[in-house]
């Protein structure tokens, strides 16, 4: 007996039970846990990524507490091609770097919690007062994923020399 259309149809919804079984029982066998299935509804905290060529949004600057203050924006991203995790951190710090023998504390902090994809917007702001005429200053970023470093800033990102800078790229590498 050749099948028909009707019993092709009700074959359908268990033939793609019996594959997601498989894909899940090759998983087990590789020692891995399977991928979190997406949430239904992403959340509403969760940054969209940008389509290639589109204007990132620029996350607020924090309120203005009466004294000037020094505004800086850009993105952090990676040249690898793997996606992050809706656990995902992303830290961006501003430190003056003028002593080498010295790890200064920042000046200012963002902290970016479930940050979507690269390129990850960020905006610092500090007191206009903390920045020092003939001092040298640097962005960093790093990335951590469910409590581990993934990412890191390998080279020096220099700012605030010569005035303000455009927009600010922070490239950062995957630890090894």
């Amino acid at each position: 007996m050749a099948p028909t259309r009707r019993s092709l149809a009700a074959l359908r919804p268990a033939a793609a039970g019996v594959a997601a079984f498989a894909i899940l029982a090759i998983e087990a066998c590789a020692g891995r846990k399977p991928a979190p299935a997406p949430p239904e509804h992403p959340p509403a905290e969760a940054t969209p990524t940008p389509r290639p060529g589109a204007e990132l949004p620029i996350p607020p600057a924090p309120p203005a507490t009466g004294e000037e203050t020094v505004t800086l924006t850009g993105v952090v991203t990676y040249r690898q091609r793997s996606a992050l995790t809706p656990e995902a951190v992303v830290q961006v710090d501003l430190r003056d770097v003028s002593r080498a023998d010295a790890d200064a504390p920042p000046l200012a902090r963002q902290i970016i919690e479930r940050p979507g994809q690269v390129p990850i917007a960020f905006s610092l702001s500090c007191a206009k007062a903390a920045i020092e005429p003939g001092h040298a200053y640097a962005v960093s970023a790093r990335i951590t994923d469910r409590g581990q470093l993934q990412f890191v800033t390998d080279t020096r990102v220099p700012v605030l020399s010569g005035g303000l800078p455009g927009p600010i790229e922070i490239v950062v590498v995957p630890v090894r």
